[in-house]
């Protein structure tokens, strides 16, 4: 049981220093994009960390960026565990954000009864749409890559003409729905920014997941099937009940972020790009963290930092912005080769300490005297 604990140990601190290396790595390469730009090394960096943690405005931008990313990492780490890949959480955060609008302006209740039913509402949303490309590899046989990201394509244009035609605003030219009431939305943590107290959920979904996973008979089983399907079948569990339930769980955490994204915007609107690019940064993140719910909240730290710094250089030093979706690319494609590279020295180390049986002799012929 020692040597079983000192294996997941060190096992763990590789894959930290491998997240660590690839981070350092990656910002290194983009800085020295940033001096053949003409910047100074010392301007650049600068510039970068001023924008993301300068002031208390930055900060409180680089820390509500940090909520959706951890929100969709932990559902791709879900997914991921159960040994399932999809790319429907952009779709799902839409989805969820549509279902909390009709919460929101629809039903009346105070604060303390409005908010929480909200949230359950962008869950539920996120769910039930992630719950089609569960059904549909589940019982059809549907590749759930390939569904949701169709299913994406599909919740942009029903997002769009949810804010242009039912819930439109009818006083404003954009397709902006009506201003969301304060008894729906979060509170503001820092006054005058960007700043809310779904912050809170951050360390709370890491630590619920962490703990799903790794400590309930649920996370067993998505474990187990991840390992093999064949092994789960075994041990009779179901590998297509276990996948389509870390499909839809995965899809409540997606929406979840949906409705933070709407009920702690800067605006008290819901519009039809409030979305952005969460949903597939929030899979960058879990990458980096090497599909550990709890190294998501630093890696996800990491990515709102590079937004929210790589907004600020643009307007002061003249670097552009693309510059940050360059140093997302490149980190994933660092995570990958790193994984590979891991993957392989591990089985060779696995192999060479494996003892090997020696074959069994071959039993000596006896020859039978002849007549």
């Amino acid at each position: 049981m020692i040597d079983s604990m000192r294996g997941r140990l060190r096992s763990g601190g590789l894959d930290f220093v491998l997240s660590v290396v690839v981070a350092i790595v990656a910002l290194l390469v983009a800085l020295i994009f940033v001096i053949a730009a003409g910047v100074s090394f010392t301007s650049g960096a600068s510039a970068f960390v001023d924008g993301a943690f300068g002031t208390q405005l930055n900060i409180a931008g680089t820390l509500a960026k940090m909520v959706p990313l951890t929100l969709v990492a932990l559902g791709w780490i879900v997914v991921f565990k159960a040994g399932r890949f999809h790319v429907g959480f952009p779709g799902q955060i839409l989805i969820g954000g549509l279902l909390v609008s009709v919460v929101a302006l629809k039903i009346d209740l105070p604060a303390g009864l409005h908010l929480p039913l909200v949230l359950i509402a962008g869950i539920v949303g996120g769910a039930l749409y992630a719950d089609i490309a569960a059904w549909l590899w589940a019982r059809r046989g549907v590749n759930e890559i390939l569904s949701t990201l169709l299913l994406n394509l599909v919740a942009v244009q029903i997002l769009a003409w949810w804010v242009r035609g039912p819930f439109h605003d009818h006083s404003s030219p954009l397709p902006l729905t009506p201003p969301l009431p304060n008894t729906s939305r979060w509170p503001e943590l820092l006054k005058n920014t960007d700043l809310h107290w779904d912050i809170v959920l951050v360390p709370l979904a890491a630590i619920v997941i962490a703990f799903l996973l790794s400590r309930t008979l649920a996370g067993f089983r998505m474990r187990l099937v991840g390992s093999g399907e064949r092994v789960a079948r075994q041990a009779g569990v179901s590998p297509r009940a276990t996948g389509a339930g870390a499909i839809i769980l995965s899809g409540g955490l997606a929406g979840l972020a949906g409705a933070s994204l709407v009920v702690a915007g800067t605006t008290p609107q819901m519009g039809e790009d409030f979305g952005a690019n969460y949903g597939f940064t929030g899979i960058a993140v879990a990458l980096l963290a090497r599909n550990s719910p709890l190294a998501a909240v630093p890696a996800a730290l990491l990515f709102a930092a590079l937004e929210q710094g790589g907004q600020t250089m643009e307007g002061t030093v003249g670097i552009s912005s693309s510059l940050v979706d360059f140093i997302q690319g490149l980190m994933i494609v660092l995570v990958l080769a790193a994984t590979t590279i891991l993957y392989i020295a591990r089985r060779r180390a696995a192999g060479s300490r494996t003892p090997r049986v020696p074959a069994p002799a071959a039993p000596e012929r006896q020859l039978e005297p002849s007549p």
